[in-house]
């Protein structure tokens, strides 16, 4: 009657062994990659507010640089006007 005893008894000692090892593992790596994984998400999101921000200024500035684009043409014919009517 020993011999099922035996394999309970192995069985038990697995399960605790088992047991221990994934108390350690979520202990010692799970827990701490977790916590640098929020971290990162922090940092991700923090990133795509600054990106969102700077594209919207960039957007401005090409606004802004178009506006100058069409005052120059505008000055570039009125001056090309003023030179035609000086040669004639």
């Amino acid at each position: 009657m020993a011999f099922p005893h035996d394999i309970v008894g192995w069985i038990a000692v697995g399960s605790a062994v088992v047991t221990v090892l994934t108390a350690v593992v979520k202990v010692w790596i799970v827990n701490p990659l977790s916590a640098q994984i929020s971290e990162l998400n922090g940092n991700f999101g923090a990133l795509n507010t600054a990106l969102s921000k700077s594209q919207i200024e960039i957007d401005e500035l090409s606004k802004h640089l178009s506006q100058h684009d069409v005052t120059l043409a505008t000055h570039g014919e009125q001056i090309h006007t003023l030179f035609n009517k000086n040669d004639k």
